[in-house]
């Protein structure tokens, strides 16, 4: 979308902002990123009181209230108004975007449930963690209100402060470029900071599988929150430092990395450089946290110390204006590669993008504790993350005493799950392995998204 166009056109549709075009042009089609959370529950669950919440917490989050279509070869949205589709979690695959028995009633995520378990799953493009997650609470608010009709004495005023919303307020506080492109917003100019020099990255060997198939191998270390905790404190640092410096260890005694570097990508919420925005567009940039085989070598305090100036070097204002001006300049260059789905198509193919970017060695995710509320004491037993991508991956979620670091990969090779089983083991920490096999990947697929004339 040009810097000077309405949001909304005359058709009625409304254009995908800057990361849109990043998201369906690069993780579209065999590459989709389908980003889950699981949540069990203590009690069966009731499938049309999930219903009743999903479709009212919808009407909060008008931007997750839409269906994608494809008009002048550009990603466009207009207005659904469907049911949210909530559907069996029985490893079936389907196609976000669209309709039919296999579809999502045309939204970019869905819920697949069992007896006692809610899965969310969701198009990356969508949103980010934070988004994800509010949305989230904001539907289990309401699914525990109605079961437990106590909870209508409690205020949810608390969940607002964290972006939880409740009611339009926060969406209607924003104006358009901040609802709809956050890079628009945010772009601007400053110092985009390089921590790794050309050429000198470790790159995992490649993974060996059927593109077509299009599944995840996952598998669950599971281990003490507390104990972790308790590590952090010892190390004098906090839960990702120590995560990526654990992650790099199990990388570094698993490959014979040389003299080349380790980089541990983290993603970091934006929005705290911009007055704590309540955009729920996609604001995560990657944090590149590199790490060489002699400073592996130091006590765990020092690497997370070395970790934490890498962070700090890149968690600035400037840096995250470089990084949406990139961004923005990025999505220019996919729009002259022509229509989306075809340049979706040339990047995805075998003379396309390369899975793992160039100062990235492995993608580590933390968003959080995600359980520590009212909706947590009275709903669930436990939450586990998910995240079905293009690449191996290490996603972790915080759960009462349960720490779950879940390796995502695309073959049966376990070569890093093992390595980093053993690092956990070496540094006291015990890790339950829950091997849950392939999972198949919900897809976004440009041939069955609704298209319309230019």
């Amino acid at each position: 979308m040009a810097e000077n166009e309405d949001f909304y056109r005359k058709n009625g549709l409304r254009p995908g902002g800057r990361y849109d075009t990043i998201f369906y042009a690069l993780y579209g089609g065999t590459n989709t990123f389908d980003i889950r959370c699981r949540f069990d529950l203590k009690q069966r669950l009731n499938r049309a009181r999930l219903q009743r919440a999903a479709n009212e917490a919808l009407e909060d989050y008008p931007e997750f209230k839409v269906r994608p279509v494809l008009c002048g070869g550009r990603i466009c949205y207009e207005e659904n108004f469907k049911p949210v589709r909530i559907t069996d979690d029985d490893n079936g695959r389907r196609y976000f975007g669209s309709d039919g028995e296999d579809g999502t009633n045309g939204y970019l995520f869905l819920f697949l449930v069992g007896e006692r378990h809610i899965t969310f799953s969701m198009f990356h493009g969508m949103t980010d963690a934070r988004g994800m997650i509010s949305y989230i609470i904001s539907v289990l608010w309401r699914y525990a209100r109605y079961s437990f009709p106590f909870l209508y004495l409690v205020s949810p005023k608390l969940l607002g402060a964290y972006g939880v919303r409740m009611n339009r307020e926060l969406f209607d506080a924003m104006d358009d470029v901040e609802r709809y492109d956050s890079v628009m917003k945010f772009k601007g100019e400053g110092e985009f900071v390089q921590l790794i020099e050309p050429g000198t990255l470790y790159r995992m060997p490649e993974e060996v599988y059927n593109k077509e198939e299009m599944t995840n191998r996952i598998v669950n270390l599971e281990i003490s929150n507390g104990a972790f905790l308790q590590k952090t404190r010892e190390a004098h640092t906090s839960f990702a430092p120590l995560l990526a410096a654990y992650a790099a260890e199990a990388i570094n005694s698993a490959y014979e990395i040389g003299d080349k570097v380790i980089s541990i990508n983290t993603p970091v919420d934006a929005r705290k450089f911009f007055g704590h925005t309540n955009t729920l567009c996609n604001m995560a940039y990657d944090c590149m946290l590199p790490l060489t085989k002699e400073d592996l070598a130091m006590p765990t305090e020092n690497i997370c110390a070395k970790i934490k100036q890498s962070q700090k070097k890149q968690m600035t204002k400037s840096h995250v204006n470089a990084m949406f001006q990139f961004i923005y300049d990025l999505s220019l260059q996919l729009d002259a590669m022509g229509d989306v789905d075809k340049a979706n198509e040339l990047l995805s193919g075998p003379d396309g993008m390369k899975a793992q970017a160039d100062n990235m060695t492995l993608f580590l995710t933390y968003p959080g504790r995600v359980g520590n509320n009212i909706i947590s004491r009275v709903l669930l037993d436990g939450v586990s993350p998910g995240m079905l991508s293009m690449e191996r991956a290490i996603n972790v979620y915080a759960h009462r005493d349960s720490l779950i670091i879940q390796v995502s990969m695309k073959s049966d090779d376990m070569t890093l799950v093992n390595a980093l089983r053993q690092t956990l083991t070496r540094h006291g920490l015990d890790p339950k392995v829950s091997d849950l096999g392939f999972v198949a990947q919900n897809k976004l697929d440009f041939s069955r998204l609704k298209r319309i004339g230019r």
